[in-house]
């Protein structure tokens, strides 16, 4: 099959690179674009909005019950509208019997043509679109402006593969590829490749037109020297002619004072074309490297927060000290002291010195509910995310990084981002950068030499070692023996939450403030509110969590009962969730098993519902999972809750609600062998690894018999949350 040929040419190379790229399409299509009557009737069009009727009326062929002619055609009119402008600027007229722009109309009539009788592409097509409009909002810039040869080279390439892409995508829909299987056309090789060399013509066009920007300004330079030597003849031809040298100072005054002015406003487009381009430049590096989101973290842990407590930290001589001299701080503390929140407070003083530009911040949630915050990798690409964002050397210096990697089409090592991160904080200039990283305890342990957690302990040792003056780590965890060792040396500063008197105040201020304010418990007399404040705070031992579950069972307590339960309060975690599980109903036992056995294993956090969807599927039918329509909670977030108890919680991540276990310590007691060799009355509960990934994998395949007797049509809501949820786990 031919190619299109990846070249730089010059104008009056367009009709030999395009006539090729008809060629191509006629090949792969066995259509020749030129002469099929869409493109006949395309010809003849002298406006945008004639275009645009032609190809709308494709659009409305699609069955109606679909949704993808609104989105297809929200997609088409800026297109037409941009290409259309920018074909009178490039010049069609090259001696091409029919011009790119308008052949790239024809492409896509073409293929909404072959498309509209295979339904299950449509929402597919309006993927492959979304993905190629942001090559065209970047064309959008030189409407009104006639660009370079050079970048018209560039920009020429770029419609060549639009229209490669459009006969590719054309070809498969032809050969029934994307009637019944094919979901998706976007992630497909071939489609792949081309969106990749459109991706890195479009990164050509952003440097071209940097370059450009900067041919200007040294062409301003030039001229003021110009008018600089011209300034020094005159002076010496009217030398001795007073009212002359006057004259002659005072219209060269004006000129240079015009020529500065225009260079001002030169320099202006200038800034804005390079801001332009590096904002354009810091998404395209978000991409590549691809970092877990820790503000999603920081605002489940800065809700969770109560007013008033860790002032006693961010206010504290030991953190002055820490910001004023750096190196390392390590907070720890045993499970549920309240570390996670005490880091969003931390996080939170120091934005305000971040925000006004004097210093920098970066931070980061290990988090056991997400394998994507488990490891060094995923600590790394953020931080070096978070630091580009916030200054154009940092921007630069992973540029570099990207750069040497094939413009991204290679992924980095972790020592190629451990080496970046380093070239930051030593190139950086003197302010402080701040490193907040919590929860080092929830990088796994795991398998491997060195295991993962390891990893991050090395790689702190190295930050460390380099003595930047300006670098300021924070670091939290459980004092775990591995930890302990490999933090202690490099610890400048330590704060233990066990032991620390203002954690003790805070807990106190937290119970006093929910006792006296909670809507059943201000039913109480004064003397059972006083009597829980004080049992609380004396029996807490610095664990917030442990406080929390005690006051959710107290605050439906009768007045008479306060006292009782009191006395009968657990002493620890394990124990307070041994009584969570004891009172879970025995009619929905086996359900609440399954749903955390689900949650235990799930390799990425499950929405609410996904995980409700557990409960419609019968897996003792008789060896075949079943799923039955009638079983579906109207109110999914209540089957889950429910079922769970106090032990789940529902969290807000980018807008979707998501379960997660309440607490890092309750998945581990879930799976703990403490659990196991309980008592049979909550040792069922216990959780072991490869039964849970069964129970996963039973569910997974009643949801894919379901969708394979169905249609999307017949229960569209069923079928899509039933293949999103039973799918996510295996493919």
């Amino acid at each position: 099959m031919s190619q299109v040929p990846s070249i730089s040419a010059s104008p009056t190379d367009f009709e030999t690179i395009f006539g090729t790229a008809l060629e191509a399409y006629k090949e792969r299509t066995n259509k020749d674009i030129a002469s099929h009557p869409l493109a006949v009737q395309l010809q003849s069009c002298d406006s945008p909005n004639a275009i645009l009727a032609i190809l709308r009326a494709q659009v409305q062929a699609f069955d109606r019950s679909q949704s993808a002619d609104e989105k297809l055609t929200k997609w088409l009119d800026p297109t037409v509208n941009v290409l259309y402008a920018f074909s009178g600027i490039l010049g069609e007229g090259v001696g091409l019997t029919f011009p790119p722009a308008k052949a790239i109309f024809a492409g896509i009539g073409v293929l909404l043509q072959a498309i509209k009788d295979v339904r299950a592409s449509q929402s597919a097509l309006v993927d492959l679109f979304s993905c190629m409009e942001y090559f065209f909002k970047r064309l959008e810039k030189y409407v009104g402006v006639r660009p370079t040869a050079a970048m018209t080279d560039i920009i020429v390439n770029i419609m060549v593969d639009v229209l490669s892409i459009l006969g590719m995508v054309t070809k498969e829909v032809r050969r029934g590829r994307t009637k019944k299987y094919l979901k998706k056309l976007v992630g497909r090789k071939d489609i792949e490749d081309a969106l990749q060399r459109l991706d890195r013509l479009t990164q050509e066009e952003a440097r071209m037109a940097a370059a450009e920007a900067l041919m200007i300004t040294c062409g301003i330079d030039d001229k003021m020297d110009g008018v600089d030597e011209r300034i020094q003849s005159v002076d010496m031809k009217v030398e001795g002619i007073d009212d002359r040298v006057r004259s002659v100072d005072n219209k060269v005054g004006s000129v240079t004072q015009g020529v500065k002015e225009s260079g001002v406003a030169i320099q202006q487009v200038i800034n804005q074309v390079s801001n332009l381009n590096r904002n354009e430049l810091r998404k395209d590096l978000r991409k590549w490297i691809a970092p877990p989101d820790p503000s999603v973290n920081y605002n489940t842990a800065s809700d969770a927060h109560h007013e008033g407590t860790a002032a006693w930290c961010t206010k504290g001589s030991t953190f002055a000290d820490w910001k004023a001299s750096g190196s390392l701080l390590w907070v720890h503390g045993k499970p549920g002291c309240g570390k996670s929140i005490l880091s969003s407070a931390v996080i939170r003083d120091i934005k305000s010195i971040s925000n006004a530009g004097s210093a920098f911040l970066a931070y980061f949630y290990f988090d056991f509910k997400d394998n994507a915050k488990q490891d060094t990798r995923a600590l790394l690409s953020s931080l070096l995310v978070q630091l580009s964002d916030q200054s154009d050397i940092f921007c630069d210096a992973l540029f570099s990084l990207y750069s040497a990697h094939k413009q991204g089409s290679e992924q980095p090592t972790n020592d190629s981002l451990s080496q970046c991160l380093k070239h930051m904080l030593t190139t950086a200039r003197p302010a402080p950068i701040y490193l907040v990283l919590d929860a080092l305890d929830e990088c796994p342990y795991g398998s491997g030499l060195p295991s993962p957690r390891e990893k991050l302990l090395d790689l702190l040792d190295d930050l460390v070692k380099l003595r930047h003056p300006g670098l300021r780590l924070y670091v939290t965890s459980r004092p775990e023996f591995d930890i302990r060792t490999a933090l202690e040396p490099l610890a400048t500063q330590q704060v233990s939450l066990h032991n620390e008197s203002g954690q003790m105040r805070d807990i106190n201020n937290y119970v006093t403030d929910v006792v006296r304010s909670d809507r059943r418990m201000k039913r109480w007399r004064d003397e059972e509110k006083d009597m829980v404040i004080e049992k609380l705070a004396e029996r807490a031992d610095g664990m917030f969590r442990w406080v929390y579950c005690q006051l959710e069972v107290l605050r439906y307590c009768f007045p008479t009962d306060v006292r009782r339960v009191l006395e009968e309060l657990p002493k620890s975690l394990d124990e307070t969730y041994e009584r969570i599980l004891k009172e879970i109903n025995n009619a929905t036992r086996e359900h609440s098993y399954r749903l955390l056995q689900c949650l235990t294993v799930a390799a990425r956090p499950l929405l609410v519902e996904e995980l409700a969807e557990l409960l419609t599927i019968d897996l003792n039918a008789g060896g075949i999972p079943k799923y039955n329509t009638n079983w579906r909670w109207e109110d999914q977030e209540e089957a889950v809750l429910s079922a769970c108890s106090s032990l789940v919680t529902v969290v807000i991540d980018n807008g979707s609600r998501v379960v997660q276990f309440s607490h890092f310590s309750v998945k581990e007691f879930l799976t703990s062998d403490r659990l196991a060799s309980c008592t049979e009355e909550v040792s069922r509960f216990h959780i072991p690894t490869e039964p849970s990934h069964m129970i996963l994998a039973q569910a997974c395949l009643g949801a894919l018999l379901y969708l394979d007797g169905h249609t999307e049509d017949e229960d569209d809501n069923i079928g899509l949350s039933m293949l999103r949820w039973g799918m996510w786990k295996y493919t």
